[in-house]
């Protein structure tokens, strides 16, 4: 399947389209089949159906302007979920209800955090000050999704580090790779005195596509964001009510939850007395901006924490082109028309002795709301 940015980018090589023309109001996975309208300069529109391996790009008309994120009103999703155990199937119709009327944290995914690797985030490091040290991560550390030409380039990279001035260009296969190491180059090539390696690295970082390096601050700021939330949550709850479910970077997320074995009056009460503690939380968080840690310290919870971890002063945004959106989302999100089918037996993985089950789960979030949690806060 395709990425809606890693497919944008391979019709823009073979369409002569520039990358940055594209418009998207929201991001598909790669493993999954969807529709959704995207915008382009009417000069670069292509006239007529084109279509290759998984997709098909068709001309819908005129758009007064460039479509942007959270420009569409929502997102219908419909999963099939497989390798689903016994326990879970029992569980299911319970967490269908609980979440119907307890709703559930509006943590951002695992998917706003793919820029990580060996647990580190490289708009983390840009934030502490550490130029070279998030160009080195990008570089030079593996991705879990990584394919065999990204994972040599890393590994040769890396052997090399920091003598990116031998690497031949022709013997990088990846091709985002070569864009970013002639930008290293090039910081040599303009003059004769020997750059530091800071200088390589910024001219390195500003080679990159400009969407890259917002992806990077996109998920430090939901880094942050979901820390903050974990916290309002852990004050909120005791730790048996919340169910930790693990993802690396960014979590782990937890999710309210009435404990298996109540039942009646006890498992109602319990019930509603999440969804009321839920409400108590804020309905709201902004996203983290470096000049929060210059406003008077207030009881918003994300102006605390810029004060107790800020951003190294000394770094220039300006100069790295950083632009951050400064929004608030909010915490807790509430599925609508959430729909259930009957889980069955999945012919595609289980055995005889170990049997599993697959169903399919519909519903409709708001923009960016991730599927992925929903999907977590039902299945262990």
């Amino acid at each position: 399947g395709w990425e809606t940015q890693a497919l944008s980018s391979n019709i823009s090589k073979k369409h002569g389209i520039p990358v940055d023309a594209w418009g998207f109001s929201g991001l598909k996975d790669r493993r999954s089949r969807t529709t959704q309208l995207v915008s382009l300069p009417s000069r670069y529109a292509p006239k007529n159906r084109i279509s290759g391996k998984d997709w098909t790009l068709d001309p819908h008309g005129a758009f007064d302007r460039h479509l942007k994120s959270g420009d569409h009103s929502g997102n219908r999703f419909s999963i099939v979920v497989r390798d689903i155990r016994h326990r879970e199937t029992q569980l299911l119709a319970s967490r269908v209800e609980q979440i119907s009327k307890i709703g559930l944290p509006n943590w951002f995914d695992s998917q706003r955090f793919g820029s990580a690797a060996i647990g580190k985030l490289p708009g983390e490091l840009l934030m502490k000050g550490d130029l070279v040290g998030a160009m080195k991560l990008h570089l030079t550390e593996p991705q879990p999704s990584d394919r065999s030409s990204r994972r040599r380039d890393r590994k040769y990279l890396k052997s090399i580090w920091p003598d990116i001035d031998r690497v031949k260009i022709d013997s990088i296969d990846h091709q985002p790779f070569r864009r970013i190491i002639d930008g290293w180059k090039s910081s040599s090539r303009s003059t004769p005195q020997k750059k530091s390696l800071y200088e390589s690295s910024l001219s390195a970082y500003l080679a990159m596509p400009r969407r890259l390096r917002g992806l990077w601050i996109s998920a430090w700021q939901s880094y942050i964001w979901n820390d903050v939330l974990r916290n309002a949550l852990l004050e909120n709850f005791e730790n048996h009510l919340l169910r930790p479910v693990d993802i690396g970077v960014g979590g782990p997320l937890l999710y309210p939850e009435a404990p298996p074995g109540r039942r009646g009056y006890a498992k109602r009460s319990l019930v509603e007395s999440l969804a009321k503690r839920l409400k108590e939380i804020p309905e709201s968080i902004r996203m983290p901006v470096p000049s929060m840690a210059k406003e008077s310290k207030t009881d918003d919870l994300m102006v605390s924490r810029m004060h107790s971890n800020p951003p190294n002063p000394d770094t220039d945004f300006n100069l790295l082109k950083i632009k951050m959106a400064d929004f608030s989302r909010e915490t807790v999100l509430y599925p609508e028309e959430v729909l259930c089918t009957e889980p069955v037996i999945d012919d595609m993985h289980g055995s005889p002795k170990h049997k599993r089950w697959t169903c399919k789960i519909s519903f409709t979030l708001p923009p960016g709301s991730y599927a992925t949690n929903v999907i977590r806060r039902l299945f262990d």
